[in-house]
């Protein structure tokens, strides 16, 4: 039985097409994605999923983001993803292991929820996780989302970090980094050192226009050792991020 959670985390849609994600036509993008060619990190990550699946028989992936753009349509990012991936990879026996959670809306969700739905699908949570992300995202995910909002021990997770590939000058590729690392640190890290769970007007109104198709999981009905705490994270809560915590059963992350 897999204990091995691979989560990829989305950042757009693909669309489909003949270069299978290479071409950026191909791709849902914002500008500050199409500077840095971030699709083609795209595709580098779930190539890594599949060659993670490849090596470890034991591992899972789930692929998580939500229906985030109205001019997509109902398309799931993590749907598009495994389209994609079914392109990449013929290999049956692999595709079987790359399952969806279609409801986040920002990083902290795709944390929480794919946790849920490794939940729905083994009936237990994980031993490993390995979260294939940006590198510049880091420490948002592994200090802010794991370790203080789930308190989830760190020697039980790996992360593989990715960077945009801007095609710019020497000079302009060290300002695009540096400006990179602090509009992670502006409209991220610095919201989630004190908004643990999103909760707030700046990380709220970022889910909500990121929910066009206001679509709402169920997880907690599926997760009911996690009820309380995903009744609590719900859009709308008041109560505090402590208390928020507290609602959680660390033993969770370690007695499965």
């Amino acid at each position: 039985m897999s204990k091995h959670l691979v989560l990829l985390p989305c950042h757009a849609i693909w669309k489909g097409g003949p270069t299978t994600g290479l071409a950026r036509n191909e791709w849902h993008l914002v500008d500050f994605q199409i500077v840095g060619q971030d699709h083609l990190v795209f595709r580098d990550q779930i190539l890594q999923s599949i060659s993670i699946l490849q090596q470890d028989p034991d591992a899972y992936v789930i692929i998580s983001g939500g229906e985030t753009k109205k001019q997509a349509g109902p398309m799931s990012e993590a749907l598009s993803y495994y389209l994609l991936a079914s392109e990449l990879c013929k290999d049956e026996t692999v595709l079987s292991r790359i399952h969806t959670e279609v409801f986040a809306r920002d990083s902290f969700e795709n944390v929480i929820f794919s946790i849920c739905r490794y939940y729905e699908l083994f009936k237990m949570y994980p031993d490993k996780i390995t979260i294939i992300g940006f590198e510049f995202k880091r420490v948002r995910f592994m200090t802010h989302h794991l370790q203080q909002a789930l308190k989830y021990p760190l020697d039980k997770v790996d992360y593989i970090g990715h960077s945009p590939k801007p095609e710019l000058s020497e000079q302009d590729t060290i300002e695009y980094f540096k400006d990179l690392e602090e509009s992670e640190y502006k409209h991220a890290v610095k919201h989630f050192q004190s908004d643990w769970y999103g909760l707030a007007d700046s990380l709220n109104k970022k889910k909500l226009a990121r929910n066009p198709f206001n679509r709402y999981h169920g997880y907690i009905y599926s997760n009911p050792s996690l009820s309380d705490f995903l009744h609590a994270i719900q859009d709308g809560s008041t109560q505090t991020n402590e208390l928020i915590r507290n609602l959680i059963d660390h033993n969770l992350w370690i007695n499965n």
